[in-house]
Protein backbone atom coordinates (compact mmCIF):
# COMPACT_ATOMS: atom_id res chain seq x y z
CA UNK A 1 0.00 0.00 0.00
CA UNK A 2 1.37 3.14 -0.87
CA UNK A 3 1.99 5.89 1.30
CA UNK A 4 0.28 8.99 0.42
CA UNK A 5 0.77 12.43 1.00
CA UNK A 6 0.12 14.93 -1.70
CA UNK A 7 -3.69 15.55 -0.43
CA UNK A 8 -2.25 17.12 2.85
CA UNK A 9 1.43 18.95 1.52
CA UNK A 10 1.55 22.77 1.97
CA UNK A 11 -0.70 23.73 -0.67
CA UNK A 12 -3.65 22.44 0.62
CA UNK A 13 -2.81 24.05 4.35
CA UNK A 14 -3.04 27.72 3.62
CA UNK A 15 -6.13 28.02 4.88
CA UNK A 16 -4.99 27.35 8.12
CA UNK A 17 -2.54 30.10 8.35
CA UNK A 18 -3.50 33.74 9.53
CA UNK A 19 -3.80 36.23 6.98
CA UNK A 20 -0.87 37.84 7.82
CA UNK A 21 2.43 37.26 10.22
CA UNK A 22 1.35 40.81 12.32
CA UNK A 23 -2.93 39.43 13.30
CA UNK A 24 -0.64 36.27 14.38
CA UNK A 25 0.98 38.64 16.84
CA UNK A 26 -1.55 40.92 17.57
CA UNK A 27 -3.86 37.41 19.01
CA UNK A 28 -1.13 36.20 20.86
CA UNK A 29 -0.31 39.06 22.68
CA UNK A 30 -3.87 39.23 23.51
CA UNK A 31 -4.67 35.55 24.74
CA UNK A 32 -0.77 36.11 26.89
CA UNK A 33 1.08 33.68 24.49
CA UNK A 34 3.66 33.77 24.34
CA UNK A 35 4.99 35.93 26.82
CA UNK A 36 8.45 34.75 27.11
CA UNK A 37 11.47 32.75 25.53
CA UNK A 38 10.59 29.14 23.81
CA UNK A 39 12.50 26.09 23.86
CA UNK A 40 13.20 24.10 20.79
CA UNK A 41 14.22 20.90 21.54
CA UNK A 42 15.87 19.01 18.77
CA UNK A 43 16.65 15.27 17.56
CA UNK A 44 19.93 16.22 16.14
CA UNK A 45 23.37 17.37 16.61
CA UNK A 46 24.53 20.67 15.33
CA UNK A 47 25.33 20.98 11.82
CA UNK A 48 23.38 18.05 10.61
CA UNK A 49 19.52 18.84 8.78
CA UNK A 50 17.21 18.91 11.53
CA UNK A 51 19.23 21.14 13.46
CA UNK A 52 19.69 23.59 10.42
CA UNK A 53 16.17 23.72 9.38
CA UNK A 54 15.47 23.90 13.19
CA UNK A 55 17.46 26.82 13.55
CA UNK A 56 16.48 28.56 10.15
CA UNK A 57 12.46 28.35 11.74
CA UNK A 58 13.28 29.68 15.26
CA UNK A 59 15.27 32.86 13.96
CA UNK A 60 11.35 33.50 11.93
CA UNK A 61 9.52 32.54 14.49
CA UNK A 62 11.38 34.85 17.22
CA UNK A 63 10.11 37.89 14.52
CA UNK A 64 6.90 36.24 14.18
CA UNK A 65 5.99 35.86 18.04
CA UNK A 66 8.30 38.56 19.38
CA UNK A 67 9.99 36.18 22.03
CA UNK A 68 13.15 34.70 21.86
CA UNK A 69 13.45 30.99 20.19
CA UNK A 70 16.09 28.74 22.28
CA UNK A 71 17.41 25.73 20.59
CA UNK A 72 18.55 22.72 22.37
CA UNK A 73 20.03 19.91 20.97
CA UNK A 74 19.28 16.80 22.49
CA UNK A 75 20.78 14.22 20.27
CA UNK A 76 20.81 10.41 20.76
CA UNK A 77 18.82 6.73 19.96
CA UNK A 78 17.51 7.98 16.55
CA UNK A 79 15.45 11.08 18.03
CA UNK A 80 14.16 8.96 21.35
CA UNK A 81 16.30 11.26 23.74
CA UNK A 82 14.50 14.47 22.69
CA UNK A 83 11.36 12.78 21.98
CA UNK A 84 11.08 11.96 26.09
CA UNK A 85 12.70 14.97 27.16
CA UNK A 86 9.84 16.75 25.43
CA UNK A 87 6.68 14.16 26.96
CA UNK A 88 8.40 15.53 30.35
CA UNK A 89 8.20 18.99 29.86
CA UNK A 90 5.46 21.21 31.46
CA UNK A 91 2.49 21.52 28.82
CA UNK A 92 2.45 25.20 28.62
CA UNK A 93 3.49 26.11 25.64
CA UNK A 94 7.22 26.63 26.11
CA UNK A 95 8.83 23.48 25.01
CA UNK A 96 8.11 22.02 21.33
CA UNK A 97 10.03 19.31 19.68
CA UNK A 98 11.60 19.24 16.28
CA UNK A 99 12.29 15.84 15.05
CA UNK A 100 11.93 13.63 12.22
CA UNK A 101 8.76 11.86 11.12
CA UNK A 102 10.38 8.13 12.26
CA UNK A 103 10.43 9.28 15.64
CA UNK A 104 7.06 8.85 15.56
CA UNK A 105 6.30 6.25 12.87
CA UNK A 106 9.12 3.25 12.98
CA UNK A 107 10.85 3.83 16.49
CA UNK A 108 7.61 2.59 18.44
CA UNK A 109 8.02 -0.93 16.05
CA UNK A 110 11.41 -1.00 15.94
CA UNK A 111 12.66 -0.17 20.43
CA UNK A 112 10.87 -2.31 22.33
CA UNK A 113 11.74 -0.60 25.58
CA UNK A 114 10.54 2.66 25.32
CA UNK A 115 9.28 4.23 28.43
CA UNK A 116 7.09 6.69 26.90
CA UNK A 117 4.34 6.59 24.10
CA UNK A 118 5.27 9.46 21.22
CA UNK A 119 1.60 8.95 20.18
CA UNK A 120 -0.53 9.60 23.51
CA UNK A 121 2.27 12.01 25.06
CA UNK A 122 2.78 14.18 22.34
CA UNK A 123 0.58 16.30 19.76
CA UNK A 124 0.99 17.04 15.72
CA UNK A 125 2.13 20.94 15.51
CA UNK A 126 3.20 21.02 11.65
CA UNK A 127 5.23 19.06 9.69
CA UNK A 128 7.53 21.52 7.55
CA UNK A 129 9.70 19.71 4.81
CA UNK A 130 9.77 16.43 3.49
CA UNK A 131 12.91 14.47 1.34
CA UNK A 132 13.35 11.07 -0.70
CA UNK A 133 16.23 8.90 -0.77
CA UNK A 134 17.74 7.46 -3.90
CA UNK A 135 18.91 4.88 -4.50
CA UNK A 136 22.50 4.84 -6.00
CA UNK A 137 24.64 2.54 -7.12
CA UNK A 138 28.36 2.36 -8.47
CA UNK A 139 29.18 2.90 -12.22
CA UNK A 140 30.93 -0.26 -12.56
CA UNK A 141 27.55 -2.26 -11.75
CA UNK A 142 25.83 -4.32 -14.66
CA UNK A 143 22.32 -2.42 -13.81
CA UNK A 144 21.04 0.70 -14.84
CA UNK A 145 17.08 0.34 -14.40
CA UNK A 146 14.68 -0.78 -11.80
CA UNK A 147 14.24 -3.39 -13.61
CA UNK A 148 17.56 -4.55 -14.33
CA UNK A 149 18.35 -3.79 -11.09
CA UNK A 150 15.51 -6.66 -10.06
CA UNK A 151 16.77 -9.08 -12.72
CA UNK A 152 20.65 -8.53 -11.62
CA UNK A 153 19.19 -9.19 -7.74
CA UNK A 154 16.70 -12.19 -8.74
CA UNK A 155 19.89 -13.95 -10.54
CA UNK A 156 22.08 -13.50 -7.41
CA UNK A 157 19.27 -13.89 -4.16
CA UNK A 158 21.81 -12.62 -1.10
CA UNK A 159 24.23 -11.43 -2.90
CA UNK A 160 23.90 -8.16 -3.85
CA UNK A 161 24.41 -5.61 -1.23
CA UNK A 162 23.06 -2.36 -0.35
CA UNK A 163 24.32 -0.19 2.61
CA UNK A 164 22.40 1.95 4.96
CA UNK A 165 23.14 4.36 7.96
CA UNK A 166 21.65 1.39 10.19
CA UNK A 167 19.13 -0.97 11.00
CA UNK A 168 15.72 -0.03 11.61
CA UNK A 169 16.53 3.65 9.94
CA UNK A 170 14.55 5.16 7.57
CA UNK A 171 16.64 4.60 4.23
CA UNK A 172 16.58 0.75 5.52
CA UNK A 173 13.01 0.45 5.27
CA UNK A 174 12.84 1.88 2.22
CA UNK A 175 15.27 -1.03 0.98
CA UNK A 176 13.49 -3.57 2.57
CA UNK A 177 10.02 -1.93 1.35
CA UNK A 178 11.05 -2.23 -2.03
CA UNK A 179 12.22 -5.79 -1.84
CA UNK A 180 9.00 -6.78 -0.47
CA UNK A 181 7.43 -5.22 -3.50
CA UNK A 182 9.77 -6.40 -6.15
CA UNK A 183 9.87 -10.33 -4.08
CA UNK A 184 13.81 -9.77 -4.37
CA UNK A 185 16.06 -10.89 -1.38
CA UNK A 186 18.91 -8.11 -0.92
CA UNK A 187 21.97 -8.33 1.61
CA UNK A 188 21.72 -5.41 3.73
CA UNK A 189 24.51 -3.60 5.23
CA UNK A 190 24.15 -1.48 8.15
CA UNK A 191 26.77 1.51 8.57
CA UNK A 192 27.50 3.20 11.43
CA UNK A 193 27.88 6.34 8.96
CA UNK A 194 26.61 7.19 5.63
CA UNK A 195 27.77 4.29 2.88
CA UNK A 196 27.91 6.47 0.14
CA UNK A 197 31.66 6.80 -0.01
CA UNK A 198 32.13 3.43 -0.13
CA UNK A 199 29.74 3.17 -2.94
CA UNK A 200 31.71 5.76 -5.16
CA UNK A 201 34.89 3.15 -4.51
CA UNK A 202 33.59 -0.03 -4.95
CA UNK A 203 33.19 -1.41 -1.39
CA UNK A 204 29.70 -2.00 -1.76
CA UNK A 205 27.66 -1.61 -5.32
CA UNK A 206 24.78 -0.22 -3.67
CA UNK A 207 22.99 2.50 -1.51
CA UNK A 208 19.93 4.12 -0.68
CA UNK A 209 21.15 8.07 0.42
CA UNK A 210 18.94 10.91 0.96
CA UNK A 211 18.49 13.45 -1.61
CA UNK A 212 20.62 16.33 -0.31
CA UNK A 213 24.05 13.92 0.18
CA UNK A 214 22.59 11.96 -3.31
CA UNK A 215 22.84 14.70 -5.42
CA UNK A 216 26.72 16.48 -4.99
CA UNK A 217 27.48 12.73 -5.84
CA UNK A 218 25.06 12.64 -8.83
CA UNK A 219 26.19 15.45 -10.32
CA UNK A 220 29.26 15.27 -10.12
CA UNK A 221 28.84 11.38 -11.94
CA UNK A 222 30.37 9.71 -9.03
CA UNK A 223 27.76 7.25 -8.64
CA UNK A 224 24.44 6.15 -10.68
CA UNK A 225 20.75 6.96 -9.81
CA UNK A 226 18.95 4.10 -10.31
CA UNK A 227 15.46 5.43 -8.94
CA UNK A 228 13.95 7.86 -6.16
CA UNK A 229 11.82 7.15 -3.58
CA UNK A 230 9.23 9.92 -3.32
CA UNK A 231 5.48 9.88 -4.95
CA UNK A 232 7.00 11.74 -7.85
CA UNK A 233 10.04 12.50 -9.86
CA UNK A 234 12.51 15.02 -8.38
CA UNK A 235 12.48 18.23 -9.69
CA UNK A 236 16.61 18.34 -9.73
CA UNK A 237 16.49 14.74 -11.83
CA UNK A 238 13.19 14.22 -14.24
CA UNK A 239 14.84 11.50 -15.81
CA UNK A 240 15.20 9.58 -12.74
CA UNK A 241 12.68 7.11 -12.76
CA UNK A 242 10.49 6.83 -9.18
CA UNK A 243 10.93 3.35 -8.14
CA UNK A 244 6.72 3.71 -7.59
CA UNK A 245 6.81 4.02 -11.48
CA UNK A 246 7.47 0.37 -11.30
CA UNK A 247 6.26 -0.61 -7.76
CA UNK A 248 3.29 1.45 -6.71
CA UNK A 249 3.74 0.58 -2.99
CA UNK A 250 7.04 2.22 -2.69
CA UNK A 251 6.07 5.94 -2.86
CA UNK A 252 7.81 7.38 0.57
CA UNK A 253 9.46 10.37 1.94
CA UNK A 254 10.81 11.29 4.97
CA UNK A 255 9.44 14.52 6.62
CA UNK A 256 10.71 17.19 9.07
CA UNK A 257 8.40 18.60 11.99
CA UNK A 258 7.07 19.73 15.17
CA UNK A 259 5.27 18.41 17.69
CA UNK A 260 4.14 19.63 21.55
CA UNK A 261 3.65 18.12 24.67
CA UNK A 262 0.03 16.26 24.68
CA UNK A 263 -1.08 18.70 27.39
CA UNK A 264 -0.91 22.25 25.52
CA UNK A 265 -3.66 23.99 24.96
CA UNK A 266 -5.27 23.89 21.25
CA UNK A 267 -5.41 27.40 20.84
CA UNK A 268 -1.66 27.75 21.63
CA UNK A 269 -0.84 24.56 18.85
CA UNK A 270 -2.80 26.21 16.25
CA UNK A 271 -1.21 29.99 16.34
CA UNK A 272 2.42 27.69 15.84
CA UNK A 273 1.06 25.59 13.33
CA UNK A 274 -0.55 29.24 11.57
CA UNK A 275 3.14 30.58 12.34
CA UNK A 276 5.12 27.62 10.89
CA UNK A 277 2.82 27.64 7.78
CA UNK A 278 3.33 31.09 6.96
CA UNK A 279 7.17 30.51 7.66
CA UNK A 280 7.30 27.90 5.29
CA UNK A 281 5.10 29.53 2.75
CA UNK A 282 7.92 32.47 2.13
CA UNK A 283 9.77 32.42 -0.89
CA UNK A 284 13.23 32.31 1.16
CA UNK A 285 12.37 29.92 3.48
CA UNK A 286 10.81 27.85 0.33
CA UNK A 287 14.24 28.55 -1.89
CA UNK A 288 16.82 26.88 1.28
CA UNK A 289 14.44 23.91 1.52
CA UNK A 290 14.73 22.78 -2.55
CA UNK A 291 18.15 24.17 -2.31
CA UNK A 292 19.10 20.71 -0.31
CA UNK A 293 16.88 18.83 -2.77
CA UNK A 294 13.55 18.88 -0.40
CA UNK A 295 10.08 20.12 -0.42
CA UNK A 296 8.17 22.44 1.61
CA UNK A 297 5.14 21.08 3.45
CA UNK A 298 2.55 21.87 5.22
CA UNK A 299 -0.90 20.89 7.18
CA UNK A 300 -3.66 21.37 9.52
CA UNK A 301 -3.00 19.56 12.96
CA UNK A 302 -5.88 17.10 12.04
CA UNK A 303 -3.97 16.38 8.45
CA UNK A 304 -0.75 15.75 10.28
CA UNK A 305 -2.04 13.44 13.04
CA UNK A 306 -3.78 11.02 10.04
CA UNK A 307 -0.45 11.24 7.98
CA UNK A 308 1.37 9.76 11.03
CA UNK A 309 -1.54 6.99 11.73
CA UNK A 310 -1.45 6.04 8.49
CA UNK A 311 2.50 5.69 8.06
CA UNK A 312 2.61 4.23 11.39
CA UNK A 313 0.73 1.51 10.29
CA UNK A 314 2.05 1.06 7.39
CA UNK A 315 5.74 0.76 8.68
CA UNK A 316 4.58 -1.75 11.44
CA UNK A 317 3.09 -4.30 8.96
CA UNK A 318 6.46 -3.75 7.25
CA UNK A 319 8.38 -4.07 10.63
CA UNK A 320 6.54 -7.11 11.90
CA UNK A 321 6.53 -9.37 8.97
CA UNK A 322 10.95 -8.66 8.18
CA UNK A 323 11.37 -8.95 12.11
CA UNK A 324 12.96 -5.86 12.36
CA UNK A 325 14.34 -5.12 15.56
CA UNK A 326 16.92 -2.80 17.36
CA UNK A 327 16.56 -4.18 20.98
Amino acid sequence: MAIQRRAIIARAAAACAVASLRPLQAASAQQGWPSHAIKFVNMGPPGTAPDTYNRIYAERLSKVLNVPMIVENRPGVAGNIATEYVTKAPADGYTFLYTVSSSFTVNPWIYSRLKFDPEKELRPVSPLLSQGAFIVANNDMPFKTVKELVDYATAHPDKLAYGTNGVGSFLHLIMELFSQSAKVQLLHVPYKGPPLIDVVSGQIPLCVEPAASAIPMINAGKVRAIAYSGGHRHAQFPNVPTIAETYPAVAVVGWHGVWAPAGVPTEVVQKFNAALTRITQTPEVQKQIAETGSEPMSASIDAMASLLSQEKRTWGELVKAKKISVD
